[in-house]
């Protein structure tokens, strides 16, 4: 009994450090909250800001959706910059876009923070992550499908007008740790939510 209790302890906060440590949210309080503070912290630094030490920033490339069209940019992050959002464990099915079933939970709990009195009518942006798995180009495409997913999940099931709602594809460029294991891997593939500036 003693060792479960310790097992459980530990596994209780291996959760609450992984969640902290890289802002992963579960609850539409936690995710209204951190999306607030972002929102209204004035030394947040965001990631697509230009003029930079290039010691400190980099260039990647972006794929969005924009009227219907889908739209390549090139931007410039800071490699030091703190995340403006929350992300979300969303899960996908292997090399697809469909959203898997065991996540459709954490999807209410999102849309029931956007729908709330804090969060309503802002505008967002919901970024796209993958792991290094594949060719580059391909987990940029497949980055922004998994947004898109996430955009009509939200927008069909909580009345989201859709014009609130932006997506982001970065691929494998932004990853939260190296993609070395599979528990990294797992870390890596991921679902950022942003307030639009």
């Amino acid at each position: 009994m003693y060792r479960l209790c310790v097992v459980i302890f530990f596994l209780m906060f291996l959760q609450h450090t992984f969640a902290g440590d890289f802002r992963f949210e579960t609850t539409a309080e936690g995710i209204t909250s951190a999306l607030i503070k972002a929102k209204n912290d004035p030394n947040t630094k965001t990631r697509s800001l230009k003029g930079f030490d290039p010691t400190k920033s980099r260039g990647l490339r972006v794929v969005s959706k924009e009227q219907g069209k889908i739209v390549y940019k090139s931007i410039v992050v800071r490699t030091d910059s703190a995340l403006q959002g929350v992300n979300l464990k969303i899960e996908f099915d292997a090399d697809s876009y469909r959203i898997r079933p065991e996540s459709y939970p954490l999807l209410n709990e999102l849309g029931k923070a956007l729908r709330g009195k804090k969060l309503i009518g802002i505008p967002l942006l919901i970024n796209g992550h993958t792991d290094s798995d594949g060719v580059a180009a391909y987990n940029l495409k497949l980055s922004l499908q998994r947004a898109i997913s996430v955009k009509e999940y939200l927008a069909s099931n909580f009345e989201i007008s859709p014009s609130l709602l932006m997506v982001v594809g970065y691929g494998e460029a932004l990853p939260l740790v190296p993609n070395n294991s599979m528990s990294n891997k797992q870390i890596n593939r991921r679902v950022e939510i942003t307030i639009a500036l």
